[in-house]
């Protein structure tokens, strides 16, 4: 396993204030929070760009519009976008662990409803892993892929690849959402933030890891769909003691940089970003380092405040465990 350094860091939002999610757009990153608010960032020194914007309430979803602009989603069921062109399909999830896929280009709500995916659990997170795969993940870190292929449109369908709890397979407490893109293997962020003594106690394989951590592991085809734990990257003291909520690979980084682990710079086309619940974004480039168990979390930044725990009702279902 090799190691990732931190090599910047976005200055810190206001007091409990989580990153919800970061992605590349263009030469910039944009990100939301749990102000409500959507922000460009520049990704060479991951300062704040003027114009921060309200989204609208409960915002909890980015996705990119091609390069034409964002889609966000949130708690208060509102959808909104920058673009009026959509895509052929899109997906619904919701806590009642169903995956509901629509076609687009249907106007009638019932008769889009083409596919419906039972997951068994409170769904967090759900995409495509090709045109007839679709995974999901839940909230306490149960993983499914579906072949649509195998479901007739129009049915119902309460089976699929069941990969069960991840944490003690990825050996970690909480899972980032699954990340890809076309010439990408998708990569999942296992993570971990607390005290070594603390997390025996539930794994008690953990002795010889870091007690803070991200790990990217990537998801492979082999011809069944499997871990490549072997050559996962580790993001050594993550975000401290706080969770990492969002991940993301700005431009091209391919399946090659985590087989052979080349060195990443810190630059627009080969940088990896992280967005914790510290409402810091870093950015991260491989060393030629081995693991180090005894690392500690990322230096403080100055004028950061110390929190514990949750601080509202609302966000404490989206917490990972």
């Amino acid at each position: 396993m090799k190691v990732a350094a931190s090599v910047a860091a976005s200055p810190p939002l206001e007091p409990d204030t989580y990153i919800y999610e970061v992605i590349p757009f263009g030469d910039r990153l944009v990100s939301i929070s749990s102000d409500d608010s959507l922000r460009l960032i520049e990704p060479q020194t991951l300062q704040h760009l003027p114009g921060c914007t309200s989204v609208h309430d409960g915002v909890t979803c980015l996705k990119p519009i091609q390069d034409r602009g964002v889609l966000t989603a949130g708690r208060n069921g509102v959808v909104k976008c920058t673009d009026l062109r959509t895509r052929k399909t899109v997906q619904e999830i919701s806590t009642d662990g169903l995956i509901n896929i629509y076609d687009t280009t249907i106007t009638d709500e019932d008769d889009a409803l083409t596919q419906v995916l039972n997951h068994g659990s409170s769904i967090a997170h759900a995409g495509f892993l090709s045109d007839h795969e679709v995974y999901g993940l839940s909230h306490d870190e149960i993983f499914c892929i579906f072949d649509t292929n195998d479901i007739p449109q129009g049915e119902a369908y309460e089976s699929g690849h069941a990969f069960g709890d991840l944490r003690p397979q990825l050996h970690c407490e909480y899972l980032v959402d699954l990340v890809r893109s076309d010439s990408t293997a998708p990569v999942f962020g296992a993570g971990s933030h607390r005290s070594a003594c603390s997390m025996l106690g539930t794994f008690p394989g953990l002795l010889n890891l870091s007690a803070r951590y991200l790990d990217l592991i990537s998801l492979e085809r082999l011809p069944r769909w499997s871990f490549n734990t072997p050559n996962a990257v580790r993001l050594p003291g993550a975000h401290g003691e706080e969770i990492v909520r969002s991940m993301c690979f700005s431009g091209d980084v391919s399946r090659r940089y985590l087989r052979s682990l080349q060195l990443l710079s810190c630059q627009q086309s080969n940088a990896i970003f992280t967005g914790g619940e510290d409402g810091i974004i870093r950015a991260w480039r491989v060393t030629e380092e081995s693991a180090d168990a005894g690392r500690g979390p990322p230096t403080k930044i100055e004028g950061q405040k110390k929190r514990y725990g949750p601080d509202k009702s609302e966000r404490a279902r989206f917490r990972p465990y």
